[in-house]
């Protein structure tokens, strides 16, 4: 499914930057935890979509996770109510949002039913001897990497094909995540260029005709301390906007981008796929 993102992520890149791999990390308040505007019903129904299409590619969960799905569920639902009561509402058994007619059978008590909820796909990150390891997701709208690959992997394993993880990024992540409090929201930002304006976007689905127009792809990443079972929740929320509405609204942005691409290295480029696109730009 196509999104064009009503509500901008207001992120972009710094015009020095030279490499993405970086943390660049802040906190955040526990009421922006979530990202949830007017798109909310174009990801339910992506959701919906892919869950029904290829479940196995999206929806994937490990015996070990089922405490922490439940827990998730239920922070979750509370966090709705207490900070997006404008949006979103229980009435009887039902969980609903005030705008959009949508409604969801209450209690949940896996990623599966709850992430229909919101507009994030969600990962649960739980230690498991020493190293914090993926043990359930659902992942509707991937940024060019498989969930099959990486369910019951490590954070070193699942980070592997991002050049200079190992020896830039990893240390620091495991620090971050050992440390993380249960009252902390940490966000940061990820950014891409992709072909077209699909959510999915996987390795096995890069084809697109030569007239696709380039689009300016965001990650909201956000990490999250579940209090109980020690899980950490790695939240994830696209946003999809043209480069031509882009450069009317920025003047220069997409010079701005193609210089940045250029200063990269060509592992990096190669890596997030910039060397294909930025001819196209």
């Amino acid at each position: 499914m196509k999104l064009n993102s009503r509500i901008s992520s207001t992120f972009l890149p710094s015009p020095n930057q030279s490499s993405v791999v970086e943390l660049g990390l802040k906190r955040s308040a526990t009421s922006t935890w979530l990202a949830i505007d007017d798109d909310l019903p174009v990801f339910h129904a992506h959701k919906l979509q892919q869950i029904e299409a290829q479940r196995a590619e999206v929806i994937a969960a490990l015996p070990e996770s089922e405490s922490a799905q439940r827990e998730f569920c239920e922070l979750l639902l509370d966090h709705l109510i207490e900070h997006h009561q404008h949006q979103y509402s229980v009435e009887g058994r039902y969980l609903s949002t005030r705008n959009g007619g949508l409604k969801w059978l209450l209690p949940a008590t896996d990623l599966e039913s709850s992430c229909l909820w919101i507009q994030e796909d969600i990962c649960l990150l739980q230690p498991l001897n020493g190293e914090y390891v993926l043990t359930a997701a659902s992942i509707c709208s991937p940024s060019n990497w498989r969930l099959l690959e990486k369910i019951g992997e490590g954070l070193g394993a699942i980070h592997n094909p991002v050049p200079g993880y190992r020896s830039i990024l990893h240390t620091k992540t495991n620090r971050l995540m050992h440390k993380l409090g249960s009252d902390k929201v940490i966000s940061r930002y990820n950014w891409s260029v992709q072909l077209g304006n699909e959510l999915c976007w996987r390795p096995d689905l890069d084809s697109f005709p030569e007239q696709t127009e380039p689009y300016w792809r965001v990650e909201r990443q956000t990490l999250r301390r579940l209090s109980k079972s020690g899980a950490v929740v790695f939240g994830i929320r696209i946003f999809l906007e043209s480069f031509a509405q882009l450069e009317s609204r920025r003047p220069g942005f997409t010079t701005n981008i193609k210089e940045i691409i250029q200063r990269l290295p060509n592992k990096q480029k190669i890596y997030k796929g910039l060397d294909k696109t930025l001819s196209r730009l």
